[in-house]
């Protein structure tokens, strides 16, 4: 049986096929149906790829329909040198949307949209009360210029929804709490949270229940989690690269964004009132 092409091998094929007479706006589209990663694999293949692949026209393919609209929303403006440039910038680093309160980027794999929803965008029980059960701070690693902290003994409830219509199509996304937990007593158990993702108001939508355990260890100052839940749901609180953790809450396919909204639920499970934990957002992004 004949080993199946490599990667490299079926690039280096490519570029050397009569695909090159074709033109350049149908080898643009071509392009387009795979990924920005392949599309830059392609140039280095090829120097007759690489002259489409360097266009405006070809990078405009990768990046959303309404990406106008959606950078017109940006705090501060947007620079960039080309449309390649410009998806770079936002693979990287999410653009402040809507007055500061949501953030926009793009996933680097695929180009898909990826949003985050600040907690000031969430309805967080208690948090209109300030300095009693909530407080706002401003840590200098967090994106958004606000955060909650809960320092009081009251139960954790918070909802958060997003409208599947700014989302990317044949999508499936994954939602996560984004999150960090600071020290207050030894004595107190882990944070235990029940975690639902609503799309029951869809036609094929359904309703997802996790929980998760949330524990900081003081006597080492290292945090350390658990996690019990249904193997199909995802995986453990991890570190992200920007110092904050996330919790995986659920995941939902966008098919064609008329189905209106996803809802994400927590809810704090035992009556512990745990104080300490800090919500930057939840984040929605496609998984790969």
């Amino acid at each position: 049986m004949m080993d199946r092409p490599s990667r490299k091998q079926k690039m280096e094929a490519l570029s050397i096929s009569p695909i090159h007479s074709l033109p350049s706006d149908c080898i643009s589209h071509m392009i387009s149906l795979a990924s920005p990663r392949d599309a830059c694999m392609l140039a280095l293949a090829s120097t007759g790829f690489r002259s489409v692949v360097d266009t405006d026209n070809t990078w405009q393919l990768f990046l959303p329909t309404d990406i106008d609209s959606i950078l017109f929303r940006a705090v501060n403006p947007v620079l960039f040198s080309s449309k390649k440039d410009l998806l770079v910038k936002l693979c990287n680093q999410h653009v402040l949307i809507d007055g500061g309160n949501l953030s926009f980027g793009l996933d680097k794999s695929s180009g898909k949209k990826c949003y985050m929803l600040s907690a000031t965008q969430l309805d967080i029980s208690f948090a209109d009360e300030p300095n009693t059960h909530w407080r706002w701070i401003s840590p200098p690693d967090s994106r958004f210029s606000n955060v909650a902290e809960k320092m009081g003994d009251c139960q954790l409830y918070i909802h958060g929804r997003i409208n599947r219509e700014g989302l990317s199509t044949k999508t499936m996304y994954g939602a996560y709490l984004i999150y960090k937990m600071i020290e207050t007593s030894s004595d107190d158990g882990p944070l235990v949270l029940q975690i639902t993702l609503d799309t029951s108001v869809t036609t094929n939508g359904h309703i997802s229940n996790n929980t998760a355990h949330l524990k900081t260890m003081l006597d080492d100052v290292v945090e350390t989690f658990s996690m019990w839940q249904d193997p199909i749901h995802g995986a453990p609180p991890k570190e992200r690269r920007d110092g904050w953790m996330e919790v995986e809450i659920g995941e939902f396919y966008n098919e064609n964004g008329d189905d209106g909204e996803v809802e994400i639920r927590l809810k704090e499970k035992d009556t512990q009132y745990w104080k300490g934990l800090i919500v930057q957002g939840l984040e929605i992004r496609p998984k790969n």
